[in-house]
C-alpha cells in the first residue's frame, strides 16, 4: 500500500475511532446506570431489552448497514467526480423515500404489535406482556434514528467521521438523565409508569440526534428539503442495491433478533445476561470494526472508481491487520478477566452477584467471535464498493439458517451461553465465506501475508492474556478497579513487546498514523 493511501485511511479511522470511543464510553456509563436501576432479573428490564431490539434491527438494516452500503458509494462516486449538486439531489430524494417508506412500515408494525398484545393468553409471562405494550411507543424511534443514519452517511461521504460517530452521546445522556429523574421521583423499577416514561424519553433522544446531524450537514453544504420522486433513475439504482444489501449486511442483526426472541423463552434473567454481555463485547466491535468499516467503504469506492487495484487491495490489508491488532488482545483479555470486569461494571444497586454469574455465562461464549464481528465490517466492503450486493445475500441467508439450527441445538444445554456460542460460530463462517468469495475484487491482495500476520498477533495476544491473568490473581489489592488496571497495563505492555519481538508492523503503522494526524492538524 502506498504511504499516502495508508495514511489517509488510518487518519480517517483515527477520527472515526475518537467519535465512537466517546459514544461507547457514554454507552457503557448508561448501561451501568441502567443495570443499577433495573437490575438483572425483573420483568421491566427484560421487556425493554426485548422491545428495543426491534428498532435497533430497523436502524441496522434501514439506517446504517444495508442503507449505508447502497447510499454512501452512490453519493461518494458523485462527489469524487466533483458533482456536488448531483450528490445533494440524490441524497435529498433518497432520504425522502427512506423516510416515507419507514413511516408506513413502522405504522403497520406498531398496529400489529398492539393487536398481538391485546390477545395474549392470560398465563403469558409478564416480561412478554410488557414487551408488546411498549413496542408501539418505541418503534417511532426507528424512523428517527434511520433518517439520522442517512445524514451520517452524507457526512461520511464527505470524509467527516467524528461528528456522526459521536452523535450517540446525545442518546446516552438523555437515557442517563431519565434514569436519574426516575430515581429522584422515587419511582420503583418494577412500576410500569417508570418503563413508559423511559421509553418516551428515548423518542426525545432520537429527535435530538436527527436534528444535530441535520445541522452538521447544513454546515457542510447539504440543506435537506423533502422531495419524493420514486421515478428518479439514480434513486431507483440505490434502492435496487439496497434491497439485496438488506440481507447482505443484516445477517448479524437478524441473528441477534433471533437470539432475543429465543432468550425471552429462557426467562428475564437470561435476557439481561445476553443484553449486558453484548454491551461489553460490542465496545471493541464499535471502536475497531465499525470505525474501520465506515472509513474503508468510501476509500475502497474511490479506489474502485480510479481502477487502482493496488490501492484497493492495500486498503483491505491495512484495515484487516489494524482490526486484528486491536481486537485480538481485547477478546483474550476479556476472557482472562471476565468476572472481575462484569462485576466492576454492573454489580451494584439492583444487579446482584447471581446476575453477574448469568451474564458471564453468555459473555465467555461471545468472546471468540469478537475478531469476526469486527472483520465482517470490512469483509463486505469490497463487494459493495463494486456494487455487488447479491453475493453477501446468499452467504447471509445460509448463515441465518446455520445460526437458528445452532441456537436450537445449544440453547438448552448451555442456555444463554449456547445462543452466544452459536452467534460466534456463525459470524466466523460468514466472514470466511464472504472474504473467500470477494477475492475476485481484490486480485492484488496477498491473503497469505495477512494470514501470517494474524498468527503473530494471536500469539502476542495469548501472551497478553496470560500476563494479565497472573497479575490480577497475584496482586494483594482488595480494590477490584486497581487490580484490573494493573493487570490490563501489564498485559498491554506484554502484548506490545511481543509484537515488537515477533516483528508485527501493525503497532508501528498505528503510531505513524497518529503522528501524521497530529502533523495534519498542525498544518491546518
Amino acid at each position: 500500500m502506498s504511504d499516502s493511501g495508508k495514511g489517509n485511511l488510518s487518519r480517517s479511522a483515527a477520527a472515526s475511532f475518537l467519535g465512537i470511543f466517546g459514544s461507547r464510553i457514554f454507552g457503557l456509563l448508561r448501561d451501568m446506570v441502567m443495570s443499577a436501576y433495573w437490575g438483572g432479573s425483573g420483568a421491566a428490564q427484560a421487556a425493554f431489552h426485548l422491545a428495543f431490539a426491534i428498532p435497533n434491527t430497523f436502524r441496522g438494516l434501514f439506517g446504517e448497514g444495508a442503507f449505508t452500503a447502497a447510499f454512501v458509494p452512490a453519493v461518494t462516486e458523485k462527489l469524487s467526480l466533483d458533482d456536488r449538486e448531483g450528490a445533494w439531489r440524490l441524497a435529498e430524494r433518497t432520504i425522502s423515500l427512506q423516510g416515507t417508506a419507514l413511516f408506513l412500515l413502522i405504522a403497520f408494525v406498531s398496529l400489529v404489535c398492539w393487536g398481538v398484545g391485546q390477545f395474549l393468553p392470560a398465563d403469558t409471562r409478564e416480561h412478554i406482556v410488557l414487551t408488546f405494550r411498549i413496542l408501539p411507543l418505541l418503534l417511532p424511534y426507528a424512523l428517527l434514528i434511520c433518517v439520522t443514519g442517512a445524514f451520517a452517511g452524507i457526512l461520511n461521504s464527505l470524509r467527516s467521521f467524528a461528528v456522526p460517530n459521536a452523535n450517540p452521546i446525545l442518546f446516552n445522556l438523555v437515557q442517563i438523565g431519565t434514569l436519574f429523574l426516575l430515581w429522584k421521583l422515587g419511582w420503583k423499577n418494577n412500576e410500569p409508569r417508570s418503563l413508559y416514561l423511559f421509553c418516551f424519553c428515548i423518542l426525545i433522544a432520537g429527535l435530538l440526534q436527527m436534528v444535530a446531524l441535520m445541522i452538521a450537514c447544513r454546515r457542510r453544504g447539504f440543506v435537506f428539503h423533502f422531495h419524493l420522486d420514486v421515478q428518479d433513475s439514480e434513486v431507483r439504482g440505490v434502492v435496487s442495491r439496497f434491497l439485496p444489501a438488506t440481507l447482505g449486511s443484516g445477517a448479524a442483526l437478524v441473528n441477534q433478533l433471533i437470539d432475543k426472541c429465543l432468550v425471552g423463552i429462557l426467562g428475564a434473567q437470561a435476557v439481561a445476561a445476553m443484553a449486558y454481555s453484548q454491551r461489553i463485547v460490542y465496545v471493541p466491535v464499535g471502536l475497531f470494526g465499525v470505525a474501520m468499516g465506515i472509513v474503508s467503504l468510501p476509500a475502497m469506492t474511490a479506489a474502485r472508481v480510479k481502477n487502482d487495484q493496488e490501492l484497493l487491495a492495500s486498503h483491505m490489508d491495512s484495515a484487516a491487520r489494524q482490526i486484528l491488532f486491536m481486537s485480538l488482545p481485547c477478546a483474550i483479555l476479556f476472557g482472562a478477566l471476565a468476572k472481575p470486569i462484569l462485576s466492576l461494571f454492573f454489580q451494584r444497586g439492583a444487579f446482584t452477584a447471581d446476575d453477574v454469574a448469568a451474564c458471564a455465562q453468555a459473555f465467555l461464549f461471545y468472546l471468540p467471535g469478537i475478531p469476526a464481528f469486527c472483520l465482517m465490517k470490512i469483509a463486505i466492503n469490497p463487494h459493495y464498493a463494486n456494487k455487488d450486493t447479491t453475493t453477501p445475500v446468499r452467504v447471509s441467508l445460509c448463515c441465518i439458517a446455520l445460526n437458528l439450527i445452532l441456537n436450537l441445538i445449544l440453547m438448552h444445554p448451555l442456555r444463554q451461553g449456547g445462543l452466544a456460542l452459536a452467534t460466534s460460530i456463525t459470524s466466523w463462517c460468514n466472514f470466511l465465506v464472504v472474504t473467500y468469495l470477494g477475492r475476485k475484487y481484490l486480485p492484488a491482495w496477498k491473503m497469505r501475508t495477512t494470514f501470517y500476520g494474524a498468527l503473530r498477533l494471536l500469539l502476542a495476544a495469548v501472551l497478553c492474556g496470560i500476563c494479565a491473568w497472573l497479575t490480577y490473581h497475584h496482586l494483594a489489592f482488595s480494590w477490584n478497579l486497581l487490580r484490573l488496571l494493573c493487570a490490563c497495563g501489564v498485559g498491554g505492555l506484554a502484548y506490545l513487546l511481543a509484537c515488537i519481538l515477533l516483528r508485527a508492523p501493525e503497532w508501528r503503522d498505528l503510531l505513524l498514523a497518529c503522528c501524521r494526524r497530529r502533523n495534519h492538524k498542525e498544518e491546518r
